[in-house]
């Protein structure tokens, strides 16, 4: 595969990695295949509009060598919406059915949070004032956030008295046939 102007290649002890180059297209050049099975409602794509407002548009889109979108139609349709005239692109020479594989990967592999590591960022960013971005980017209501700051709680270590018995196991006896396990 060629690399492209401005692409970077990364020599490991066992094989190459690229990094391809970002560009900025004008947003017209753009096109989707109207495939894309990612959805987003209107007030999903009013949030991700504050957030390019207010972050500004750090992820790139991806397309194949003829700007056929791989990934990154929401931010394209959120950027015509704002009224961008360009946007930054990552151009991959890459097949039709790469295009549509890369699509599913850059969709589906995002990991998951874990609620008490989320727990802990949210304190941290309401310590921080910024409880309305919060709720809003997220879109939390109080009860919602409020679970995941009371969520701290359930996760706080034994008390001190109760550690000594941390390695037993308790027998519990079924109260309706008297089985203990």
């Amino acid at each position: 595969m060629k690399l492209g102007k401005g692409r970077k290649t990364i020599e490991l002890e066992t094989m190459s990695i690229q990094i391809p180059a970002v560009e900025t297209v004008p947003i017209s050049s753009l096109k989707c295949d109207g495939d894309n099975p990612n959805r987003m409602t209107k007030q999903e794509h009013e949030r991700l509009a504050t957030s390019i407002k207010k972050f500004g548009f750090i992820v790139p889109i991806i397309t194949n060598r003829d700007l056929l979108i791989a990934d990154g139609e929401q931010r394209w349709v959120v950027a015509h919406d704002l009224g961008m005239i360009e946007v930054p692109v990552v151009r991959l020479p890459v097949e039709d059915v790469d295009r549509r594989l890369l699509r599913q990967v850059l969709n589906k592999l995002r990991g998951e949070h874990e609620l008490l590591l989320d727990a802990n960022e949210f304190a941290k960013i309401v310590e921080m004032g910024k409880e309305d971005d919060l709720k809003h980017l997220l879109d939390l209501n109080d009860n919602e956030l409020q679970r995941y700051l009371t969520a701290k709680e359930w996760f706080d270590p034994v008390d001190g008295a109760n550690q000594g018995n941390l390695g037993e196991i308790q027998k519990t006896k079924c109260p309706s046939c008297g089985f203990e396990f």
